[in-house]
Parts: structure tokens; C-alpha cells; sequence
């Protein structure tokens, strides 16, 4: 994008655009994602620091699919599902701590933000 005369003397307008990927998960089945995207999260949550899965993209991208899953094959569970049974059965295996598990599921939909667990809608 050429820099505009609106910008004034000092226009810091970016020209050039780069990005940079870690990895591109192409035809990644739904455990190799938890793996690589999800699992150190939940390893360090059950250690005590707060974690977040965040999921972001075009409409249309699997990213509900990613995040949920299907509730028809166990094998297609998504990193929400694998999760939380992650974080129940590490929690379930330290007998000698008491941990208490909270959870917050939020989904932002054209711009509006429903909590999962009330249904309240509200705009951002």
C-alpha cells in the first residue's frame, strides 16, 4: 500500500507487510493439533499458571470444527473436549494437592461475545 498525503510530514503508514508462521497443521488430524497447539497450555494449567487456547480466522476455516469437535466420533473430539478431560485426569492423579478447576469458554461472533456458560450476548 504507497503511502497517502492525508498520512501528513511524518507518516509512519506500513508499505510492506510480512508474516511469519510457526507451522501450517495441512490435513492435521484433531490430536496432532492438540499436541502441537493446546497441550503445553494444559500441562502449565494443571501446574497452576493460567492458559488460553485461542482460535482465529476466516469463516469458513474449521475453526469452530478445531475448537469442538464431533460429537459423532470421540475420535473427532476438538482441543476443548481434549482438554478438559486432559486436565481432569491430571488433576484426578495429585492426590496430595487440593486444586480447584475453573473454566471459561467465550466464542466472538461478528463482533458480538456470548458467554457459553450464561448465554448472555453483549457488544464489544
Amino acid at each position: 500500500m504507497p503511502k497517502g498525503a492525508a498520512g501528513g510530514l511524518v507518516n509512519n503508514q506500513v508499505e510492506q507487510w510480512k508474516f511469519k508462521f510457526d507451522k501450517i497443521l495441512h490435513n492435521a488430524s484433531q490430536e496432532d493439533v492438540f499436541e502441537y497447539c493446546a497441550q503445553e497450555a494444559v500441562h502449565s494449567v494443571v501446574d497452576g499458571y493460567n492458559g488460553t487456547v485461542m482460535c482465529y480466522g476466516q469463516t469458513g476455516a474449521g475453526k469452530t470444527f478445531t475448537m469442538n469437535g464431533s460429537t459423532a466420533n470421540y475420535k473427532y473430539r476438538g482441543l476443548i473436549p481434549r482438554a478438559i478431560n486432559k486436565i481432569f485426569s491430571e488433576v484426578g492423579g495429585r492426590f496430595d494437592n487440593q486444586i480447584t478447576v475453573k473454566i471459561s469458554f467465550v466464542e466472538i461472533y461478528n463482533e458480538l461475545m456470548f458467554d457459553m456458560l450464561s448465554g448472555d450476548a453483549q457488544h464489544e
